[in-house]
């Protein structure tokens, strides 16, 4: 090895060590392989292909020395044969081992062509006693060191009798081999050996003579004809071994089959692409049996749902011969499987690993495919570049939410409609549309629900009117619609009329139930000089108008409404000073229980008095301020000056503070509440929030959470105007409400229709059933103080009972408190003191 490697310029690391080493094993064949192996036992270069991936199946570390080193018997595995591995150190290179692997069987099998009786068992030992190998061959005993073993004797090639396991006696002979370490064991039947002797012992004498002559005159033809055998011998050797490592040599599985389909030999290749029957492919072996334990070990995963129908395809593909199939093995490695009939009716198959071709092929197709999606994908990117142009050219003239034309397009739209008009001797009207409270809807159930408002509000707007094109979204939560007829305004209130009716039924928008008004503003065209803008302005000012009147009504426009928006911006802005100038102040009307007729607390009432205009409508400015959010700040200040005018009465008289949704969706309430309650030192118990059902327009979390957390202050929380919203009788088991204030408009139906007085009286019960107390307001009669205390409410108040007074006189009446009606309230009918 030295030579060779000197002379290749070769490493043992390096590929060629593994082809030096091939072609000394095809020149000696002498061993199964031959291999370089590093002193830790790595496999540095292999004569067998892929020699390399296996480890020795021996341990420890080697050990250089001059002669060769045995190591075994080990078995082998891969093959499972018993093998002796001799080691010797390579000169010149240090820290790497010649290590050849020579099978038991073949050894033994050299062994028996020595021509021994049959009746004579050969046995390889060592000195300690371990069985290296034997003839015939013992698997159980092979590599078991046995005490008492014949080997432990001195090899001194003298026969001696032995005493034999079943009891009987052997004769043996214990020589020692060329290497000290191994020593050969001869052993056959005393008996057997002596019997013949002393059966013939009187006709071998006389055929011992024959015999000789008979010898001395055959030895020259005896001689002559083993040299001539010698000689066939060898060159068949050498014609095998060529062909052997021919086979061994492919790059491809190949194995050979009889005519009566037997294996014949295969070479490692094979073996290695089929390892799961590696152990079934031996020579003799039937083609289907090989194949039925391959589907056992899991060979052939596709045999498993029907297994003689997967057999049968097999055999009748082999048998017949006809090309190539691929397979898939369990390992995911592709096959190429060719099967060949020979002239003696044999068969020969090649397997060939194409996966990396399988390979290549699929990231081609995978290529082909990006390829083509690549194409498709650009295709629709230019569909929806065009989709998307166009789209931004619909959006340049629409609404995105609703799809209605914009303001843009609606006002060439209006410039048409005024041709038009003028053209055929109509009269043009635009209607100006605002949902009213609708950002009610947005603070309270989100911008989702507003949305989808909406598009609701939209759809049936346009249901409302000859055509879609007619239709329009300004802005918001604001609509215009244009009216061409002979007869105007009175085609445009008729229509008017009709979208305020349709648009006021009630919404089912994401789970709720919504009901929303709809204010118009209406202007007509008085000529042909008249343009888009003028009529948006003056229907827009009508609109304002028409939501000062009350909401959900109409209003056409008229040259003096100029002077009312003047005045509504005027009151605006003094309204945004009155806090600051100290013009708002508190009023206090008083509540009284039902059952004693006594005082039981005051509602505190906000009050604006203005120095020009002197005390102005809380119905007027209480939404100006709720539209500006100024509430928020008017709020926390009425909330502190209340509690500190509470402090101040008595102890067991409470006070109810009005909340605005307001407050409660963009305020800090929580907190304001807690502040105000600290400043004061009034106990929080004293202290009633109500709250009007539009804040708990939704029993959304964040609404209850604030309720919650109000509570969890120790304040109480009264549901105000009870029966004129949104409420169902279902939230109220789940709102935290201690109290439900019934509004005045039953309490005033009840006179004239019996169904007041029902309604009343069903409230009172229901609210008694859920631990909730109950307060009556607007009281003006003594009929209607008889009804509620018939109906068993819990409190109530009204002019009846007394007005709104001042701090002063609230407690006034608090110190000389008696039952009502004692002193028939704290205000005088002349009072500038109103009900809020």
């Amino acid at each position: 090895m030295p030579t060779l490697l000197s002379v290749a310029k070769a490493s043992p690391q390096s590929p060629v060590a593994a082809d030096l080493l091939r072609g000394l094993n095809f020149q000696t064949l002498a061993f199964r392989d031959l291999m370089l192996v590093a002193a830790d036992g790595t496999i540095l270069a292999s004569a067998r292909a892929r020699g390399g991936r296996r480890a020795l199946p021996f341990s420890g570390q080697l050990r250089g020395r001059e002669a060769a080193a045995l190591v075994g018997p080990v078995r082998n595995p891969i093959t499972g044969d018993w093998s002796i591995y001799v080691v010797r150190a390579v000169p010149g290179a240090t820290g790497v081992f010649a290590v050849a692997e020579v099978p038991i069987p073949t050894l033994m099998k050299l062994l028996a062509e020595t021509g021994l009786d049959p009746g004579v068992r050969i046995q390889i030992e060592r000195p300690n006693g371990q069985l290296v190998g034997s003839l015939p061959h013992d698997e159980v005993e092979t590599g078991v060191a046995r005490s008492g073993a014949l080997g432990m004797r001195e090899p001194d090639g003298t026969a001696f009798i032995a005493q034999a396991p079943d009891g009987g006696e052997w004769l043996a002979v214990v020589r020692a081999s060329l290497h000290g370490d191994l020593r050969v064991v001869l052993t056959t039947r005393l008996k057997a050996v002596l019997a013949p002797w002393r059966r013939d012992s009187a006709r071998v004498a006389a055929a011992s003579a024959v015999g000789g002559l008979l010898i001395a005159a055959f030895a020259g033809a005896l001689v002559l004809a083993l040299r001539q055998r010698e000689r066939a011998e060898e060159e068949r050797a050498r014609s095998a071994a060529v062909l052997a490592n021919a086979v061994e040599a492919m790059s491809d599985g190949f194995a050979m089959w009889d005519q009566n389909d037997r294996l014949v030999t295969c070479n490692q290749r094979y073996r290695d692409l089929f390892s799961r029957l590696s152990p079934f492919l031996v020579p003799g072996e039937r083609f289907e049996d090989i194949l039925r334990k391959g589907i056992e070990v899991g060979q052939y995963p596709e045999a498993a749902t029907d297994v003689e129908a997967f057999v049968a395809e097999r055999l009748h593909w082999h048998r017949g011969g006809s090309g190539g199939i691929e397979r898939l093995l369990p390992d995911g490695r592709w096959v190429l499987m060719t099967e060949r009939l020979t002239a003696d009716g044999g068969i020969v198959g090649i397997r060939t690993d194409i996966t990396d071709l399988k390979t290549a092929l699929a990231e081609l197709a995978e290529a082909n495919a990006r390829a083509t999606e690549a194409a498709a994908e650009a295709r629709r990117q230019n569909i929806a570049l065009r989709e998307r142009e166009s789209r931004i050219r619909f959006l340049a003239h629409h609404d995105d939410l609703t799809g209605l034309p914009n303001r843009i397009l609606f006002r060439e739209r209006v410039a048409e409609a005024l041709d038009t008009a003028f053209d055929q001797g109509g009269q043009l009207a635009l209607l100006y549309l605002d949902l009213d409270r609708f950002k009610d809807v947005n603070d309270t159930l989100g911008h989702p629900a507003g949305d989808a408002l909406l598009r609701a509000a939209a759809e049936r707007l346009t249901a409302c009117v000859a055509s879609p094109e007619l239709v329009a979204r300004l802005s918001g939560d604001e609509f215009a619609v244009i009216s061409l007829a002979a007869r105007q305004p009175q085609a445009a209130e008729e229509l008017s009329r009709r979208i305020i009716a349709v648009l006021a039924e009630p919404y089912a928008v994401l789970g709720h139930a919504i009901s929303i008004s709809v204010s118009v503003g209406i202007s007509v065209a008085p000529g042909a000089g008249t343009d888009a803008d003028t009529l948006l302005k003056h229907a827009d000012l009508a609109l304002y108008q028409a939501k000062a009147r009350g909401r959900g009504t109409l209003c056409v426009f008229a040259a003096e409404m100029d002077i009312h928006l003047r005045a509504r911006l005027e009151m605006e802005l003094d309204l945004s000073q009155a806090l600051a100038k100290g013009q708002l102040e508190l009023a206090y009307q008083p509540i009284f229980t039902v059952a004693s007729g006594r005082l039981c607390g005051f509602e505190a009432l906000l009050r604006w008095n203005h120095p020009r205009r002197g005390l102005i409508d809380p119905a007027f400015f209480v939404p100006l301020a709720e539209e500006s959010r100024a509430i928020v700040e008017i709020g926390a200040w009425a909330m502190r000056g209340a509690m500190a005018d509470a402090a101040k009465l008595p102890d067991h008289l409470r006070l109810a503070i009005n909340l605005s949704p307001i407050q409660i969706g963009f305020g800090n309430i929580v907190e304001t509440v807690r502040d105000a309650l600290r400043e004061s030192g009034v106990a929080p118990g004293r202290i009633e929030l109500e709250i009007t059902e539009t804040a708990l327009f939704a029993n959304d979390q964040p609404i209850l959470d604030i309720l919650l957390g109000l509570r969890e202050s120790g304040v109480r929380i009264v549901l105000d105007d009870f029966g004129t919203g949104y409420s169902s009788l279902a939230r109220l088991r789940l709102l935290p409400l201690d109290k439900i204030k019934i509004d005045r408009s039953f309490v005033h139906d009840a006179g004239a229709q019996s169904s007041g007085e029902a309604i009343i009286e069903a409230i009172a019960a229901l609210a008694s059933r859920l631990g909730m107390a109950t307060t009556a307001e607007g009281i003006e009669t003594p009929e209607q103080w008889d009804m509620v205390r018939r109906a068993r409410c819990t409190e109530a108040q009204g002019f009846l009972l007394g007005k709104p007074c001042s701090p002063r006189e609230a407690a006034a009446l608090a110190s000389a408190a008696g039952a009502w009606p004692a002193n028939g309230g704290c205000a005088p009918a002349g009072s500038s003191w109103q009900d809020a």
